[in-house]
């Protein structure tokens, strides 16, 4: 029975990763897999991502042409904004194994470090191998908006609102494009609907207030930077809660 804790802040494909990993080498039994393991465990056992990324420095060691190990510590780089090694990580692992999440994960570590123009080309190959997978769209969204590409943004919004309205994401991508297109009441809408789903996602709080205050709207704008403020104190440990292109 996998248990799904330990996997708890791993991307997905990881988690696939090591699992077929596991059970090729006898269940993770081999020096690499079993260092890989202990740095997924230290997420339950309070081990520091430097602790964490030793052990998957060790795993690397024996093993250096497993792109999942790459992959993870890409993320344990990204979660210490270590850009540079993260990006590094994510060249090798897509040399592995070019995979279309692998691609996109690049791209959010571009937009993540300031480099949006660079993400757009990673969130064009991983949409184009996996036209199916809905978050790839999340992310170009965004990067198109933020890049001028208002068209393109609205259209990726539009795709996400369609296939996966349950999800807040989909309504802030598309409130973001709204109010680039000077549609801030639209905008409003989406961002309300956002926060009803999401309420602990301060960046969809953070646009909902730019257009506010576009719309000279003073007594919810007031109210909003009150709930801006403490929402980034109480989801302060929470970096999906306060970046859109950390998932």
């Amino acid at each position: 029975m996998t248990n799904r804790r330990l996997f708890g802040r791993v991307p997905e494909p990881v988690v696939c990763a090591v699992l077929l990993a596991g059970f090729v080498a006898g269940c993770g039994h081999d020096a690499a897999e079993r260092d890989y393991i202990a740095a997924l465990r230290g997420e339950e056992e309070g081990m520091s991502r430097q602790e964490q990324i030793a052990l998957i420095d060790r795993a690397i060691a024996h093993a250096p042409r497993r792109a999942w190990y790459y992959e993870t510590r890409a993320v344990y780089y990204i979660d210490l904004k270590q850009f540079e090694r993260a990006m590094a990580d994510l060249d090798r692992d897509i040399e592995l194994q070019p995979r279309p999440y692998a691609y996109f994960l690049r791209g959010l570590a571009s937009c993540q470090a300031g480099e949006i123009e660079r993400s757009l080309a990673d969130f064009d190959t991983a949409i184009a191998r996996q036209p199916i997978n809905h978050q790839f769209y999340r992310g170009r969204s965004l990067a198109r908006a933020a890049t001028g590409n208002v068209v393109g943004a609205l259209e990726d919004a539009e795709h996400l609102v369609k296939n996966v309205p349950q999800q807040a994401e989909s309504w802030h991508a598309r409130g973001v494009a709204l109010a680039l297109l000077g549609r801030d009441v639209d905008a409003l809408a989406d961002f309300d609907h956002a926060a009803r789903l999401r309420p602990e996602l301060a960046y969809v709080v953070e646009s909902r207030l730019r257009s506010l205050e576009r719309l000279g709207e003073v007594d919810r704008a007031q109210a909003d930077r009150a709930a801006l403020e403490k929402l980034r104190y109480e989801q302060s440990g929470c970096a999906m809660c306060l970046d859109p292109f950390r998932y």
